[in-house]
This record gives C-alpha cells, sequence and structure tokens, in this order.
C-alpha cells in the first residue's frame, strides 16, 4: 500500500490523555485526510507530465550483507519479499499499544483510521522505528549504502470497512524520480485473506509505469487511481503476515486490498525508504525524509530531528 496523495497533516497538535482502552474502534465520522492537507496535491495532468524514470533498478545480490543472494534475486524477479519474520510478541505489543491510542485520537479528532500519516513527525517511536537495524539491514541490500525514509503510513482497516484500495503502483503517485524505493509493510495485527490482506502482482514492477485511471465512486477506493485487467501483468499474490512479520516490495509494484468483512481489524505500519539520491519533483515532498543511513550528498531531504513526544 502506499502514501500516494492520502497526505500527511501538518504535525498534530491533538493533545493526549484519552482513555485508550476500547481497541479497535469503529470510526463513524467520513472525514479523511483529503480535508488535512498540506503537502501538495498532484494532478494526474502534472503526473503525466513530469520527467520521471520510472524503470525498475536491480539490485546486485553479490553485495548483500543481510538478505541471501536467492532473496535478493527473488525481490529483483518478483518486485516483493515476504513473509520476514522481524518483531517478537513484546516488541508488537508496545507498537500496537501505540497505534491503539493514536488511532484514539484521530477518532476523536474527527479522522478516520487512515490518517496517521508521517507519526515519526511527531513522536519517538514512529522515528526509532526507522532506525530498526533489522528493517535498514534489509532495505540496504536492495537500495544501496545511503537510505531516506520520506514518509511512514499507519494503513488500518476496521472490521466491516467497506472501502477498498484499488491496484495501483506506488511510484505513479509520487512526484519522485529515480524510481528507488522499497517499501516495508510491518503487520501490526495478523493479516490474511479474511481480513482484506494486501495482494501483489507478482513480476509486475518490470512493467514500468503502468496506465492508472480515475477511480469511480462506486469503488469506494481510498486512493484516487484504479489499474484495470491486472492479470495481464503477472501472477496475484495474497501478502498474509503474521503480527511482527514484513513485507518488502519496489514502489512500481501493483498491489491493492479489497474491503474488510470480516470482524477483525487489519492494521499495518508502511515506512517508504529510498536512495538518498532519489529526487522529489515538488519541494515539500521532502520535507519528511529522515536521513537513515550513509549520507545525503545534495542535501535534498528535510532530515527533521527526532521529535520530543513519546
Amino acid at each position: 500500500m502506499s502514501h500516494y496523495d492520502l497526505l500527511p497533516p501538518t504535525r498534530r497538535q491533538v493533545e493526549r490523555g484519552h482513555d485508550s482502552q476500547s481497541v479497535p474502534v469503529p470510526m463513524n465520522t467520513k472525514k479523511t485526510l483529503f480535508e488535512k492537507m498540506d503537502r501538495t496535491v498532484v494532478s494526474p495532468e502534472q503526473l503525466e507530465a513530469m520527467d520521471r524514470d520510472l524503470s525498475f533498478h536491480a539490485a546486485p545480490a553479490r553485495k548483500a550483507a543481510t538478505l541471501t543472494s536467492e532473496q535478493v534475486e527473488a525481490f529483483n524477479r518478483d518486485g516483493h519479499l515476504m513473509p520476514l519474520p522481524i518483531f517478537d510478541a513484546e516488541e508488537m505489543a508496545v507498537q500496537r499499544r501505540f497505534f491503539d491510542e493514536q488511532v484514539i485520537e484521530a477518532r476523536d479528532a474527527g479522522f478516520d483510521a487512515y490518517s496517521l500519516i508521517d507519526m515519526h513527525m511527531t513522536h519517538r517511536i514512529a522515528y526509532d522505528l526507522m532506525f530498526e537495524p533489522r528493517l535498514v539491514s534489509r532495505v540496504v541490500d536492495l537500495i544501496g549504502p545511503n537510505v531516506v525514509c520520506w514518509t511512514s503510513h499507519y494503513f488500518c482497516k476496521m472490521p466491516h470497512d467497506d472501502r477498498t484500495v484499488a491496484w495501483h503502483q506506488d511510484a505513479y503517485y509520487w512526484p519522485l524520480t529515480p524510481s528507488r524505493a522499497v517499501s516495508v509493510w510491518l503487520a501490526i495485527d495478523d493479516v490474511d485473506t479474511g481480513n482484506a490482506c494486501m495482494q501483489y502482482v507478482s513480476g509486475s514492477h518490470l512493467q514500468g509505469k503502468i496506465p492508472h485511471r480515475i477511480s469511480r465512486e462506486q469503488e469506494q477506493n481510498v486512493l484516487r487511481f484504479s489499474v484495470d485487467g491486472v492479470d495481464a501483468y503477472g501472477r496475484v499474490v495474497d501478502v498474509q503476515l503474521k503480527s511482527g512479520q514484513v513485507s518488502l516490495h519496489s514502489d512500481l509494484l501493483l498491489h491493492g486490498s479489497g474491503a474488510n468483512h470480516s470482524d477483525r481489524r487489519r492494521c499495518g505500519l508502511t515506512l517508504r525508504y529510498v536512495d538518498a539520491d532519489v529526487r522529489a519533483i515538488i519541494d515539500d515532498w521532502s520535507r519528511t525524509g529522515v536521513l537513515i543511513c550513509g549520507e545525503d550528498r545534495h542535501s535534498h531531504w528535510a532530515n527533521p530531528p527526532r521529535p520530543d513526544r513519546d
């Protein structure tokens, strides 16, 4: 899943102090982050006109230090890698408790469960997670030693949520070039076909930019665009993960998820890592980017400091 045009709020000033005992919380509001944006919304016309390198850059398997050469080759071939066990139950209890608190704050502020974007700008737990060596070492194997995490996004489908995330490529939405990004999707909850897990189209990252259309209202798409005829681009696979496992995927990989008709919540955290040499064509898309390792040779990314709030 991706950051797309679900755009980040200005550092939210919602004060803590609400009781966070009743989770999951059904979201009764229809407000979404579209109503609270401070990053430039890029129109379809602008996206089509941008001079972007949207081609896949394969990782050299011989340079991998954490992933095996077979895993790197699989990522290059399929555009994704999963499941990777990273966090244990105790670590995930901390992460889940943090999300539970934040989703209640979002509800009380009039926003829904899709609105928790760029929490690393306001909360140390989210900021510190971006630097987790067990994540970063794998990302380095795929995009190189100079790494920026430019955005974080909790994607949460509450029970009986009819909204979908239509088939799409992350790179299509982003005014970034070249296409050298890896998304880490961390399962906060167990995710499977029963509660609308994400799906990938294996090999679709090798197709370059795939045509997208404006979504129709009846699709109830959280995003703006949809891709038709995905079977032509590769094999559809289910991203079924246990809490604490992650999947990695290329920004060019087609992916999406359906409605959650189950009684279970389905939450995951997406961390977007890019090669530090990647450029944001629109300046304010670089302001949330944090240098994780190596160097930003052109000082392009804003590299905001670690926040004070827990």
